[in-house]
C-alpha cells in the first residue's frame, strides 16, 4: 500500500482496534457476498493524508481485490476520526458498486479524484497480496506495529505533488502521530443516505 502524495513519507498505522471495527462493519454490510472470502483492512495516517484499504480475497487465491481511498488531511484543522469515517463510507460505496456489477465493473487502477461528502477523495484499485506485502516490509525493516514509520524510497507511479507546502510544523506532526486519543466509536457506512445515492456520488 502506497500513498497518493509523493510528500507522504512518515506515517502511523490506524490502531488495530479501529481497523477491526471497520472490518466488522464490512462483514455485516456485505455478509451475502463474503461467504467464501476473507477481508483485510489496513490504514495509515500521514501528515497531510489518510490512506485506507479494504482487501477482499477468495479463499485459496493469491490475488486480492484491494479498494483504496486517500483523503487530504490536516490534524490541526480536521478531526481524524471523522475523516476515517468518510473514508470507510467511500469504500463502502465502492465495494457495493463492485458487488452490484462484479463482472463488468470498471475499476480505477490509478488514483482517481471524486467528490464525496462535500470534499475531494481519491480512489484506487490494486491486486497485491497484503500478506506478501507484509513480508516485504519486514525485509525492509518496516514494522507495522511501531508508532512512527518511514515510507521506503520508491518511485511511486501516479503519485502526485502536494498542492501545499511539503513541510509540516512540529505541532502538526506531534498531534498526527499520537493515536492514543482517537475516539474509537464504531464507524458506519451508508449512514447519511441510501446506497444508490452513495454509489452515484462516485461516478
Amino acid at each position: 500500500m502506497h500513498p497518493r502524495k509523493k510528500q507522504s513519507k512518515k506515517w502511523t498505522a490506524i490502531p488495530t482496534e479501529f481497523l477491526n471495527q471497520i472490518k466488522q462493519v464490512f462483514q455485516d454490510n456485505f455478509k451475502g457476498h463474503l461467504e467464501d472470502k476473507i477481508i483485510k483492512v489496513d490504514g495509515r495516517i500521514y501528515p497531510t493524508e489518510i490512506l485506507l484499504r479494504i482487501g477482499i480475497n477468495r479463499k485459496g487465491e493469491l490475488r486480492y481485490n484491494n479498494f483504496e481511498v486517500s483523503l487530504d488531511h490536516s490534524s490541526t484543522k480536521q478531526d481524524t476520526v471523522s475523516q476515517i469515517h468518510i473514508a470507510v463510507d467511500a469504500l463502502g460505496s465502492l465495494v457495493f458498486d463492485y458487488f452490484d456489477n462484479e463482472d463488468n465493473h470498471e475499476l480505477p487502477y490509478v488514483w482517481q479524484e471524486h467528490p464525496f461528502e462535500n470534499q475531494k477523495i481519491w480512489l484506487q484499485y490494486t491486486s497485491e497480496n497484503p500478506d506478501l506485502e507484509a513480508e516485504a516490509n519486514k525485509l525492509l525493516g518496516i514494522e507495522e506495529g511501531t508508532l512512527l514509520n518511514d515510507e521506503p524510497e520508491l518511485d511511486l507511479e501516479g503519485a502526485e505533488e502536494d498542492e501545499g507546502s511539503s513541510e509540516n510544523t512540529a505541532e502538526e506532526s506531534d498531534e498526527l502521530y499520537d493515536t492514543t486519543d482517537l475516539d474509537m466509536k464504531n464507524p458506519q457506512i451508508f449512514k447519511s443516505s441510501n446506497k444508490k445515492k452513495k454509489k452515484e456520488d462516485l461516478h
